[in-house]
């Protein structure tokens, strides 16, 4: 292996970031490739050999906002009870988007129109539905309403999200944590399965912690 690769792989992930804070801060029409060398500091070459061009780039922003948001799905410190892991999840799905403002609108409203796009979305939904498994104890393949129900909810989240962003944050964050808590329990609450597991899983959430 070249003793450049570290550096040369070092200089993508650099780019990466730049890019990632200008299309989280402004929409992507807004934006050239020339704004991006010149905040990263680098020549116009560079984002080319990289990336080819600013789509390329883009995509690659989005494939690290995936990952980032699958890690939005673990654990964190004091989430000890399934009600606060929940909780936990659901305000932070909503900064991270608050955060990334720009991109997350543009992704969520791009349904159709790209297929690369639209394979990442539906990786950060399944991604959704697989901690929704892991809350409830679902193992194996779930029967239809409770995979529709688990899919359902984790999108309202982010709908009721979008929504919030598009109106200026025009309520406070605590108010819809616990807005966006109670819709995913309505929903998940009215599913009626034959798993005794699940169920208790889902009324152990409702006095949430």
């Amino acid at each position: 292996m070249s003793a450049t690769t570290p550096v040369r792989g070092q200089r993508r992930a650099a780019l990466v970031a730049v890019a990632s804070e200008m299309f989280a801060r402004k929409p992507y029409d807004e934006i050239y490739i020339s704004d991006i060398a010149k905040e990263a500091g680098v020549a116009h070459g560079l984002l080319f050999y990289h990336f080819k061009d600013k789509r390329g780039l883009y995509l690659e922003v989005l494939r690290q906002m995936q990952t980032e948001i699958e890690a939005l799905h673990d654990r964190g410190p004091g989430e000890d009870t399934n009600p606060r892991w929940l909780r936990g999840v659901v305000r932070r799905q909503i900064e991270y988007r608050r955060d990334h403002v720009h991109t997350s609108m543009a992704i969520m409203r791009s349904g159709g129109q790209d297929p690369e796009v639209d394979e990442l979305v539906e990786q950060t939904r399944r991604s959704g539905v697989c901690f929704l498994r892991k809350l409830l104890g679902v193992t194996g393949e779930p029967d239809p309403v409770l995979r529709i129900a688990m899919r359902g909810s984790m999108g309202a989240v982010d709908e009721m999200t979008m929504d919030w962003l598009s109106h200026g944050l025009d309520m406070d964050l605590d108010h819809l944590v616990a807005l966006a808590y109670g819709a995913v329990l309505a929903i998940l609450g009215s599913v009626c399965t034959g798993d005794d597991q699940v169920s208790a899983a889902v009324q152990e959430l409702k006095p949430a912690g």
